[in-house]
C-alpha cells in the first residue's frame, strides 16, 4: 500500500468506529402531521370543487350551490361514525366486558370463544364516533385487534324522485297472444306439395345467425403424386 492510500486507523492501530448519524432526510412527527394535514386539506378542496361542478350540471343557482357547499363542510367537520369490530383473546372476555360497561359504551354483539371447538378468539361489534373509538383503544387488552369501518355519509344533494311507472293494461292472456304472434312471424309453416307434410322453416334475421346455421364447407385437396426419381442420395464427384 502506498503512503498516500494508508488509512488513519492502520497508522494509529485503533479499531474503526461505526457512525450511527443518519445521512438521509430525517422524518419527524411534526413533518408527518404537516403532510397529513396537507392531504386532508387537498381532499376537502377536491370534494367541494366536485360538488360545485355537480351543482352546475344540475343547473342550480349560486345561492343553492353555496347552501349545499356549507352543508358539505359541516358534514366533513362533524365527527365520523364507525362500525367497530373487536377481535380479542377469549381469556380477556370478562375483563373487556367489565371495562366497556364501566366506560358506559354500548355494544351490539359480544360473543365468547368456544373452548370445546378450540375457538380461542372472542368477538365484539359496536357503533360509535371518534371519541368512542379512542376510549375503546385505551381500555382494550393487548390481545385485542380493533377494526373501525367508517360509515358512508349521506349525499348533500337532494334525492331524485323515482320515475313513476306507466300503468299497464297488459295481462297474461295478452302477453301469451303477443308471444304466439311473434313466434308465427319468425317461424313460417311450409307444406310440401309432393308429400303433403308440414315442416317448420326458421327465418334467420341476422348475419351471425345465418353463419351459425350455415353448414360448413369441406374442401377436398387433390392427393400429391409420388416422385418417380431415385431416392438414393447422389455421391459427390
Amino acid at each position: 500500500m502506498s503512503k498516500n492510500n494508508t488509512v488513519d486507523t492502520a497508522q494509529k492501530g485503533q479499531t474503526a468506529t461505526k457512525n450511527n448519524i443518519p445521512t438521509g432526510k430525517v422524518k419527524t412527527l411534526a413533518d408527518a402531521a404537516k403532510r397529513r394535514k396537507t392531504r386532508e386539506e387537498q381532499f376537502r378542496n377536491f370534494r367541494i370543487n366536485a360538488l360545485r361542478r355537480r351543482c352546475k350540471r344540475m343547473s342550480f343557482d349560486k345561492e343553492k350551490t353555496e347552501e349545499l357547499v356549507k352543508k358539505l363542510i359541516e358534514q366533513m367537520n362533524a365527527p365520523k361514525e364507525y362500525n367497530i369490530v373487536v377481535m380479542f383473546d377469549n381469556s380477556d372476555y370478562n375483563m373487556l366486558k367489565e371495562a366497556v360497561e364501566n366506560a358506559k359504551i354500548k355494544y351490539n354483539v359480544l360473543i365468547s370463544g368456544n373452548t370445546k371447538a378450540r375457538v380461542s378468539l372472542a368477538y365484539m361489534s359496536l357503533e360509535g364516533d371518534q371519541n368512542v373509538l379512542a376510549k375503546l383503544r385505551e381500555i382494550a387488552p393487548p390481545s385485542a385487534k380493533i377494526y373501525p369501518y367508517a360509515k358512508k355519509m349521506e349525499s348533500v344533494l337532494p334525492k331524485a324522485e323515482p320515475k313513476k311507472k306507466k300503468p299497464s293494461n297488459n295481462s297474461k292472456e295478452k302477453a301469451a297472444a303477443v308471444k304466439a304472434a311473434r313466434k308465427e312471424k319468425n317461424i313460417h309453416i311450409h307444406r310440401s306439395k309432393k308429400t303433403g307434410k308440414v315442416t317448420k322453416r326458421v327465418v334467420l334475421k341476422t348475419l351471425s345467425a345465418v353463419k351459425k346455421r350455415k353448414p360448413s364447407v369441406v374442401v377436398h385437396l387433390n392427393p400429391k403424386k409420388a416422385s418417380e426419381g431415385s431416392k438414393t442420395a447422389k455421391k459427390a464427384a
